[in-house]
């Protein structure tokens, strides 16, 4: 009956008094005593009825009536008392009744066993082990250390300050009863700080080498490149012979870590997705892993999927994840997967795989398939019908399959609660057949590119559980299928966008659909009048790029959940329903763009609170803005251009704390814009084409007149600045603040006829200029050099609002299988035109970031371009055209590597053309035109691709690809004529310049002597004069006799 833990001398005392409290409790009123071992003068252990721990050497067992951990009831006892540990666990037995006659003295029993527990100061487990506790400070010191930050920022609660705190309790550990105290778990993910860049660091395994009871090590996403152990080197988890569990997500590992892993036989789940491993699968290493039933490579390089000799899997795989890596296989490259016959679960998503694993099928006990995005071609429905017939989940989204599908091919799949499948290439033709009744019932399906024609596949008239249904992209000619909403009760998701769906009809009875997409189809009719009653539960409904003629149906004020409604580019028409302003208070993204809608919006009873992103343009709205919209504090994007807004701005608008894009272009708004508009975030501020007077507080493209403001160079948040075609003159760029963005700076179009300052340099992040076409004078700064232009990524961002939809009922997998049936991310991107190439391009997102230009042509820049401007090895397009630049082009234009359009026509360039121009690989467009260049053009490389029209107005150009003869251009060369003739005549070329001078000097000295002769008293004198007065007098008489007729 007794059992003694190793190196116990004897039952601790408190144990000794605890066990003859109850002996005296049960030995009354009995006529014998009972439990006749139990004596004082005897070791409790030894005892009849008790039975003492093996691991922990106190009393856990007595036998007949009570079984509890004594030690752990100490704790409990201590922890009132102010110690730590609570555990009391009691269970009764059959036999017990034999010794409590009456329940009340049964209960009378219990009562006093747990008083007594509560008041004993038992010895025992206070908290986690002393050599625990002091592994655990001396690996956070490592860390620390490794890191190099500061003790208070790193697991805060591990504190040398408390030598009484418990460790078990300390942040990222958890301890374990069943194992006396000891760290079973520890999770150190996420320790490396934001922003901070780890090189080669090493992870010194030796250091849980204090734990030798855990099970559990989460160290992912730490960064770190390597492992090793000082002391027991690649062996070092033959320490740690009770681990089933280690993460090392997303560090920088390769392949030489399976060199200590292979040490870790007692692992169950190894996840080391998101490294640095590459090569071949398996890996060396992973056949020592016997008991491996979860492996996780995904995210990595590994390229092929090889047989290695000596290299097998684990047969107790369970799951095997190898998504996102570059995996080719052959057919025979399947077979090391195809021979887990234990396999449950087989990712093998986001790789170049081309040919279909037939031998899948031979998997009896697989549930979960995810071939998606791969390059996957064959017969798909033999495949299909040949895969186990315990699966699922299956997953052949974006492949390139072409040709036939037969859903019959999924009749053996009894078990089947997830189909995926779409093509890349093309269109699958969908084959369906009536007569067969599939044995499955799905709960989501997705299908893209089928040609369905006018008809569902008819197996979808049998199911009745479905959550989510996918047809998109798949040219269905016909009525929205209501009665598929109606068979399945709890449908939530349906999206049928870009299809040729003809009428929305609607189930007969009310529905808890959450997310409807039927935007880009045919449907003509009216939405109809009851849809919001049909559909009170919708959270997401898009019904955009239809030919809809109808109203938007008053109903809609019903759906109080819904937070997206996206009606634009249709053909709607009336006003916006009162019910949806004061109703739909959940709605964060309303788009109407693009319709006939009109009548005033906004007013005082508008309960839009939650709205973020509101898109009015391109409708007939009219009257003024009116004061409802403050009700919609958190307000990023307000879009109301091309309507008929009138009246004035209001001050109150500068009360929307959060806007960050204002369009208010193309209405009739009018009077002084509000200095309210100073207090707003802006990123975008768009006024063009209304009637505003007065002062400019920063709108853009009117027709202004003014400075530009000069706060608008200090915002902080401004990215984007275009005030291009407005009236704008005067100084700019009079204070710029240091923390400027501005990455687009966009002015040409207007009337600026100052140098260009300076000061511009100092945005330094500008990677888009735009000065052109206006009177900017002088000379280029030289300290463009110092501007970005495309040095660093222009960071430009969009809009995002992420719509979190969350569907009762998601496919339980290790995977993460990256369903998002239930969500939504309504995006936008800021969009820039900029002329390149001659031609306006449009850029946004990835191209906007990494676009530079300089644009400035059409002005009355002079002297020549600074040599810092052909140090801007980055910029891809540079138009100084229509200016008076002098000066040659010099060799180390040959710096712009990534130059993509060069225009220096209408210029007074001359010299020759340097021949690295022909080392600009990237140079789409070329024009040098009408300038003085001379000599023969570099007509190689890349230079053949221009025609004559990049050279034309440079009448001394000659070589291909004009016409000109170089040997007949230098015959014919004026200079060479001139220092012939002056060879032959022996004269020099005249100096025009002295030659002017020597003119004016004679002018000047003959007018001179003419006059001093005339003031001379003498005959010639008084005869001049004589001869001038008559002159005069005959020309009077003429004057007189021509007016009198």
């Amino acid at each position: 009956m007794v059992f003694l833990t190793k190196g116990t001398v004897g039952c601790l005392e408190t144990e000794r008094v605890g066990l003859s409290y109850l002996k005296n409790l049960l030995d009354e009123g009995e006529e014998d005593n009972i439990l006749k071992s139990w004596t004082r003068d005897s070791d409790c252990y030894i005892w009849e009825r008790t039975h003492a721990g093996p691991m922990s050497g106190f009393i856990v067992l007595i036998s007949w009536f009570l079984t509890f951990n004594v030690s752990r009831m100490a704790s409990s006892a201590t922890d009132v008392v102010g110690h730590a540990k609570k555990k009391l666990m009691m269970r009764t037995y059959e036999r017990y009744w034999g010794f409590v006659k009456e329940k009340k003295q049964m209960a009378l029993v219990l009562f006093m066993i747990v008083s007594l527990m509560l008041q004993l100061q038992m010895k025992g487990c206070v908290g986690c082990l002393e050599t625990e506790r002091t592994g655990l400070l001396q690996l956070k010191s490592y860390l620390k250390n490794g890191f190099e930050v500061e003790e208070e920022e790193m697991m805060k609660s591990w504190s040398h300050d408390d030598p009484s705190s418990d460790c078990c309790h300390w942040e990222r550990v958890k301890c374990s009863d069943a194992t006396g105290g000891h760290v079973v778990h520890l999770s150190l993910n996420g320790l490396i700080p934001a922003n901070y860049e780890l090189e080669n660091q090493s992870l010194n395994l030796s250091f849980f080498h204090s734990f030798p009871r855990l099970e559990s090590l989460d160290f992912s996403i730490n960064e770190f490149s390597d492992l090793f152990d000082p002391i027991n080197g690649h062996k070092s988890f033959q320490r740690l012979e009770k681990l089933r569990t280690l993460d090392l997500y997303r560090n920088r590992l390769n392949n030489s870590v399976f060199t200590f892993l292979s040490e870790a036989k007692s692992l169950r789940t190894l996840n080391i997705s998101y490294n640095l491993l590459d090569g071949v699968f398996p890996p060396i290493g992973l056949e020592n892993l016997v008991e491996l039933e979860v492996l996780n490579l995904a995210g990595n390089t590994i390229n092929n999927v090889n047989s290695i000799q000596g290299v097998v899997l684990p047969s107790s795989l369970h799951v095997l994840n190898l998504a996102y890596n570059q995996l080719s296989s052959t057919a025979e490259g399947y077979l090391e997967i195809c021979a887990l016959m234990n396999l449950r679960e087989l990712n093998l998503r986001s790789n170049a795989l081309t040919n279909l694993p037939y031998c899948l099928g031979n998997l009896s006990r697989l549930r979960t398939l995810d071939l998606s995005e791969n390059q996957m071609n064959g017969d798909l429905s033999s495949f299909v019908s040949g895969l186990p017939s315990t699966l699922e989940y299956l997953s052949l989204f974006d492949n390139d399959f072409n040709g036939s599908f037969w859903f019959s091919s999924l009749a053996n799949h009894t078990r089947l609660i997830v189909f995926k499948l779409s093509s890349k290439l093309g269109m699958i033709q969908a084959q369906d057949e009536s007569s067969w009744l599939p044995p499955f019932q799905l709960k989501i399906l997705k299908l893209k590119k089928f040609n369905l024609g006018s008809a569902l596949p008819s197996f979808l008239a049998h199911q009745h559980d479905l959550r989510s249904i996918h047809i998109t992209y798949s040219q269905l000619k016909a009525p929205f299928p209501g009665w598929l909403v109606q068979n399945n009760t709890r449908l939530e998701v349906v999206r049928m966008n870009n299809n040729l769906l003809t009428e929305l009809r609607l189930p007969r009875l009310v529905h808890g659909l959450q997310n409807l997409d039927i935007s880009s189809n045919w449907i003509y009719d009216s939405i109809p009048e009851d849809v919001g009653i049909i559909f009170p539960h919708l959270k997401f409904m898009n019904f955009s790029s239809n030919h809809n003629r109808g109203t938007i149906p008053s109903s809609m004020g019903e759906m109080k959940s819904l937070e997206f409604l996206d009606m634009s580019s249709n053909r709607l028409y009336g006003q916006l329903p009162e019910t949806v302003l004061r109703g739909c208070y959940s709605l964060s993204v309303l788009k109407l763009s693009s319709n006939q809608l009109h009548g005033k919006v906004f007013p005082r009873h508008a309960n839009l609170t939650s709205l973020v992103w509101l898109f009015l343009d391109g409708n007939s709205f009219d009257g003024s803005l009116e004061e409802g919209l403050l009700n919609s504090e958190s307000l990023e994007l307000l879009d109301i251009s091309d309507n008929n807004f009138s009246g004035t701005l209001p001050y109150w608008i500068g009360k929307i704390s959060y806007l960050f894009f204002l369009y208010m272009r193309g209405n009739k708004l009018k009077g002084p814009l509000p200095h309210q508009l100073q207090n707003l975030p802006l990123v975008i501020l768009d006024m063009s084409n209304n009637r505003f007077s007065g002062s400019i507080p920063g709108s853009f493209n009117n027709e202004f007149m003014g400075s530009v403001p000069s706060y608008l160079f200090k915002s902080t948040r401004l990215q984007v600045l275009d005030l291009r075609h407005n009236n704008l003159s005067g100084m700019i760029l009079n204070t710029i603040g240091n923390t400027s963005v501005l990455g687009v700076l966009l002015l040409g179009n207007n009337s600026f006829q100052t140098p260009i300052p300076e000061k511009i340099c100092q945005l330094s992040n500008v990677g888009l200029l735009d000065l052109s076409h206006n009177k900017f004078n002088g000379a280029i700064p030289s300290c463009f050099g110092k501007m970005s232009f495309g040095s660093q990524t222009n960071n430009i961002y969009g809009y995002a609002q992420d719509l979190a939809f969350v569907q009762s009922w998601s496919y339980t997998s290790a995977f993460d299988l990256i369903d998002t049936e239930g969500g939504v991310q309504s995006t936008g991107e800021i969009e820039v035109n900029f002329f390149s190439k001659s031609r306006y391009e449009t850029y946004h997102g990835y191209f906007l970031n990494n676009m530079s230009g300089l644009d400035l042509s059409s002005n009355q820049l002079s002297g020549e371009i600074p040599v810092e401007v052909w140090d801007l090895k980055y910029i891809i397009t540079l138009n100084f055209s229509s200016n008076r630049f002098i000066g040659s082009i010099p060799e180390s234009i040959s710096n712009l590597k990534n130059l993509e359009s060069l225009d220096l026509s209408y210029n007074k360039l001359h010299g020759n053309l340097p021949p690295q121009l022909a080392d600009l690989n990237n140079l789409g467009y070329f024009d040098v035109s009408f300038n003085n260049l001379t000599g023969e053009i570099p007509f190689k490389a890349h230079l053949v691709t221009f025609d004559e029209k990049s050279y034309r107005g440079n009448p001394h150009l000659c070589g291909p690809p004009t016409n000109k003869s170089c040997n007949l251009e230098r015959a014919t060369d004026p200079s060479v004529s001139n220092r012939a003739k002056e060879e032959e005549e022996g004269g020099g070329v005249i100096d025009m310049v002295w030659f002017y001078w020597t003119c004016s000097a004679v002018y000047i000295t003959t007018s001179l002597a003419l006059f001093a002769f005339l003031c001379i008293d003498s005959r010639w004198s008084r005869e001049w004069f004589y001869r001038v007065d008559l002159l005069v007098h005959h020309l009077q008489r003429f004057k007189d006799g021509f007016i009198c007729n």
